[in-house]
């Protein structure tokens, strides 16, 4: 985006903040009846929802996978189901964020925000200045689904309610029993048996040799030295992935024995950053890896270019033209590293907050909670996952496979559905339905994550959220410090800052008020540790 729209944006949000007491209050009531009562063309229970059709505007992040959001057939089967259309604001993801600020600063609101991307942030300040309208009480009367989902799970409703005591957006939640962890490093397996390997590497050290030889044995047979023996879409795979190794649980603050710290500024972090240097020196690693977007990335893979690579499964990387294929490929367990002999991986949370809102434009609240209520519902949520390819296999239903066209990748075919390809949507993901697929010769990767990651998986810190003031301070200080060490992670790995320059840098990031934020860090810790 120019400099110049930068500017304005900056602009724009400084004179939100400025006009925060005139901001336009919580409008739930109106409801499209100014007694705030039910509006006359509600119906509260049954469907249609509404008995003459409304039309609401919906703003959400638009991924590159997407066909166009008013031809998914998420939407056009609500629609028909509750009488309630919407009109489409999606800019694409790469500038989603942007695009959100600056509708809260210009005031130029949805009514409703889906696949909303919404911060903790987002939702203390914009829900405390009247912006987002509280749900609490709509979901108490109009949302059975969701409210039977948070009687049954406490950790919903403590993880989505405010300090203020409200709760301003709605989240994915992953019905799974055990540990969840997304984040998977793959090899590729076609380079490994042209290099007669056997064994998958188990510590950091390993995979540095492995890597080592994917780069100078010529493993996709083609006679260049054209080949990448790690890659990864951004930085963020390798700290999701690779930190564990060296004993750390992701690149921000975690709580240990009751303690939040600053991975940052520890000295496995370090460590890390020392071994990332060496890949990138000694070009094991994609040297794009820092601005390269997935779809960059798969275009390498199918061109037989990469080794190892960050995603959520081989055939979305590498070129395969059977499912069973993918098992060529195997997925790399825990690793350890000469500072950590522990197994760990980052274990994400099962609540996604911050996916769809209701702001105070909007006046049919309560029409509006009734439609996203059925997506939690487990025949919406189907619907919001798979849009109408899902394809029962038995007349009992135990056994279905989502039935996309020959030939087609199955999640390009799926993101013209729905945007939950690409996204995260106000529903539940079912792990008892997801294991009644049937596959057909196609890899079980649930499996594999619960042998190979989910019994090493440790939560870094829990879903919390601040108060205004505390939320104000970190607005100030986290954004500093997460800038500095952003810039000075790019340069330790790149080689532009040498790692004797380590202490200079932690001092700094010191200076910035680390022990602020880590108060309160550690404060809105306790306050969640002590709620019920």
């Amino acid at each position: 985006m120019k400099t110049w729209l930068k500017g304005s944006i900056c602009i724009i949000l400084s004179g939100a903040i400025l006009l925060a007491g005139c901001s336009p209050g919580n409008k739930a009531n109106h409801a499209g009846n100014e007694s705030g009562g039910e509006p006359k063309n509600f119906n509260a229970s049954g469907y249609p929802i509404v008995g003459d059709k409304i039309t609401l505007t919906m703003m959400g992040a638009k991924a590159a996978i997407h066909g166009p959001w008013e031809d998914m057939v998420l939407f056009k089967e609500m629609e028909e189901m509750t009488n309630i259309h919407f009109n489409f604001n999606t800019p694409p993801a790469a500038n989603y964020q942007e695009a959100k600020n600056l509708a809260f600063a210009s005031q130029q609101l949805p009514d409703v925000f889906f696949n909303a991307g919404l911060t903790p942030d987002d939702e203390v300040t914009y829900g405390g200045q009247g912006y987002l309208v509280p749900l609490e009480e709509l979901i108490e009367k109009y949302a059975p689904n969701f409210k039977k989902l948070m009687n049954d799970n406490p950790d919903i409703k403590k993880s989505i309610t405010t300090v203020d005591g409200h709760i301003y957006a709605l989240p994915l939640i992953i019905d799974e029993p055990r540990a969840f962890v997304p984040s998977r490093l793959w090899l590729n397996g076609d380079w490994m048996e042209n290099l007669g390997i056997t064994t998958e590497p188990t510590t950091t050290d390993e995979l540095y040799e492995l890597l080592k030889r994917f780069k100078n044995e010529d493993p996709n047979k083609n006679g260049k030295n054209d080949e990448i023996p790690l890659s990864s879409e951004k930085l963020g795979g390798f700290q999701s992935v690779l930190l564990p190794a060296f004993g750390l649980l992701g690149r921000e603050v975690e709580v240990k024995d009751g303690k939040v710290r600053f991975n940052p500024v520890q000295d496995q972090y370090k460590e890390y950053l020392a071994y990332l240097n060496k890949l990138f020196t000694d070009k094991l690693m994609d040297g794009e890896t820092f601005v390269q977007t997935s779809q960059q990335m798969t275009a390498k893979g199918n061109s037989n270019q990469i080794g190892a690579f960050i995603h959520s499964s081989p055939d979305l990387v590498l070129k395969v033209d059977k499912p069973e294929d993918n098992l060529k490929h195997p997925m790399l367990g825990t690793l350890t590293s000469p500072v950590n002999s522990e197994k760990l991986a980052l274990k994400s949370s099962k609540i996604r907050r911050g996916t769809f809102a209701i702001t105070s434009q909007n006046k049919y609240p309560e029409a509006t909670m009734r439609w996203v209520d059925y997506l939690y519902s487990s025949e919406g949520s189907k619907l919001g996952i798979y849009g109408n390819s899902i394809k029962w296999l038995d007349d009992a239903k135990t056994k279905w496979e989502f039935d996309f066209p020959e030939g087609m990748n199955s999640e390009e075919y799926r993101a013209k559905l729905t945007p939950d390809c690409g996204g995260q949507l106000p529903l539940i993901k079912e792990r008892k339905f997801d294991a009644m697929r049937d596959n057909g010769k196609g890899p079980d990767y649930n499996k594999m994550v619960d042998e190979k990651l989910n019994p090493y998986a440790v939560p870094a810190y829990p879903d919390v959220y601040f108060s205004n003031e505390e939320q104000k301070r970190l607005n100030i200080i986290k954004t500093d410090i997460k800038t500095y060490v952003d810039q000075m992670e790019a340069k330790f790995i790149v080689g532009q800052e040498p790692l004797t320059m380590w202490d200079d840098y932690v001092k700094m990031i010191n200076k910035m008020g680390l022990d602020e934020m880590l108060k309160i860090y550690q404060d809105a810790y306790d306050r969640w540790n002590k709620s019920e």
